[in-house]
């Protein structure tokens, strides 16, 4: 068998249609299943737009003017005839603008964790974008961050049609007009990166166009322009600096203006940091900041299960900077502030009925350095272990899965029981509970927030609670906010609930009682708390 044939072989048994792009996106190559995949084999010669519905099209068509030679791509587009298909791209580094391209899995739904494109516009994921720019953008292109801080309220006020056509209109205006990429940031903020050089059309006018086209002319558009230069950072610096402009921006506090690079931004974003951090330091080294409680109840019979201890900052501490200050090796001298302010509770609470969780880092857990001075602390107050839950966030993931639950298995061994917060939220999280013997997991907000807004989405909660059942691990909703809350929680299944229904952060009241026999405390997404 020929090298050619054998690899022709190795191709199928991974796709079910192969064929090769030139640079303008028209197909030079075609083989296999054409007629079952598309409707038709007789693609040579012509453009790979017809092989999508928009806005994948526009996606497909961006993807390939992006992609550096050596560099993959992975998109989740439909084709043409209505069908999800996984698309792979390949430009080999020797084979001049021809990009190799597979479609295989038309038939088999989303996987579970697919985070590369915006469903509504077709876009790049924020993370997508970000990593892809990171990686092929050149120093003479310009990031222009737009931002339509009006557009949910425009499209649902549109029929279900025109808002659907809208969007993907957007997608398709954004990855045009000489974009080497484009990207949805956020609910309301959008990215395209394109070559300065070639001058194209201001993404904005063109957006502003699109919205006059459908009767919509007053909707506000917003325009930040970046320039991509930074030649003398490093790819990790780099990808530090184009996710903090990014970010910045999708949370409508951009301090990124026209005509800034990425050098300056780095220099910035460093200097904030230290500043932050040092800031931060002090607070943690002084005890400069409180403990609140939050309760945490049983959804079938309202009877409180125990408490999170949730520490508050001053106004000069932001959520970003406690995620850098993570990144900076800090969260173990947090943690360690955090579990004895809440022992002190502990052993000063006359009536011996309080159970309360607080937070470990995952950094935490997966070093064995760090973790050896929680674990000291641990075994001192090892009297306290049935009135303590210690629950493992995941602002940091954890790449350790097995440093990290040797550390896990090393708590509850010392009698406390230990679970794991955000859960559902991250790529990994049955990774998480494959590896980690837990008793309890607290469920990411923003999948208790929708419950009920898709079937799909239920159908997965639904199988994920029902693994923690059969592993006799307790599940705890949070984020509950209102009484409908706490009904679709309870029916769905969860035991407990935490939320501002149930109860708000405050002190432990005197005299407290409780069962103590639940299982089950945050510290991403809030400004003033770390818990």
């Amino acid at each position: 068998m020929s090298d050619a044939a054998r690899l022709l072989g190795f191709a199928f048994a991974n796709a079910d249609f192969l064929f090769e792009v030139d640079g303008t996106g028209k197909i030079q190559f075609s083989a296999g299943a054409g007629t079952d995949i598309i409707g038709t084999d007789r693609v040579v010669g012509e453009s790979s737009s017809r092989l999508f519905q928009p806005p994948g099209s526009s996606v497909f068509e961006s993807t390939v003017r992006t992609l550096r030679p050596g560099s993959r791509a992975s998109l989740r587009l439909t084709l043409a005839n209505g069908k999800q298909a996984n698309v792979t791209m390949f430009r080999l580094p020797d084979n001049g603008d021809r990009i190799s391209c597979t479609i295989s899995g038309s038939d088999g739904p989303t996987p579970m964790g697919s985070t590369t494109n915006d469903a509504a516009t077709g876009l790049a994921t924020r993370e997508a974008f970000i990593d892809a720019a990171a990686g092929s953008a050149s120093p003479d292109d310009t990031l222009t961050l737009v931002n339509l801080p009006s557009l949910p309220q425009v499209c649902a006020r549109l029929p279900t049609e025109q808002s659907r056509s809208l969007l993907e209109a957007l997608g398709r205006t954004l990855a045009s007009s000489g974009a080497r990429m484009a990207g949805r940031i956020s609910q309301t903020s959008f990215g395209a990166i394109a070559n300065a050089n070639n001058a194209p059309t201001s993404h904005v006018a063109r957006v502003r166009a699109l919205f006059a086209e459908q009767g919509l002319a007053q909707t506000k558009i917003e325009e930040t322009l970046v320039s991509m230069k930074g030649r003398d950072l490093s790819p990790e610096q780099r990808l530090m600096a184009l996710r903090y402009v990014v970010e910045k921006f999708a949370d409508s506090d951009c301090a990124v203006g026209a005509g800034d690079d990425l050098s300056g931004v780095f220099t910035g974003m460093m200097a904030e940091t230290e500043r932050r951090a040092r800031e931060l330091t002090d607070k943690v080294a002084d005890g400069g900041f409180e403990i609140v409680y939050q309760p945490i109840k049983n959804l079938a019979t309202g009877e409180l299960s125990h408490f999170e201890a949730l520490a508050r900052f001053g106004s000069g501490v932001t959520a970003e900077t406690i995620q850098f200050v993570e990144a900076m090796g800090i969260a173990n001298a947090f943690d360690l502030a955090v579990a004895v302010k809440v022992f002190n509770v502990l052993e000063t609470d006359k009536s011996h009925a309080a159970c309360v969780a607080f937070n470990v880092s995952g950094y935490t857990v997966q070093s064995s350095s760090s973790f050896a001075m929680l674990a000291g602390l641990l075994a001192r107050k090892r009297r306290l272990a049935p009135r303590v839950l210690i629950e493992v966030t995941e602002t940091a993931q954890i790449t350790d899965l097995d440093s990290a639950a040797k550390a896990i298995d090393a708590m509850r061994k010392l009698g406390y029981r230990v679970g794991l917060d955000d859960f559902g939220a991250g790529a990994a999280t049955l990774n998480y509970l494959h590896a980690f013997a837990v008793d309890f997991v607290k469920f990411d907000g923003s999948l208790v927030k929708k419950l009920g807004a898709s079937k799909r989405d239920d159908m997965l909660l639904a199988a994920m609670l029902k693994l923690c059942g059969e592993l006799g691990v307790t599940t705890i909703a949070e984020c509950l906010e209102n009484d409908e809350d706490i009904r679709r929680a309870r029916e769905a299944g969860f035991h407990d609930g935490q939320g501002y229904a149930l109860g708000s952060p405050g002190k432990i009241p005197a005299g407290t009682g409780m069962a103590g026999k639940g299982p089950v405390g945050k510290r991403k997404g809030v400004v003033e708390y770390w818990g």
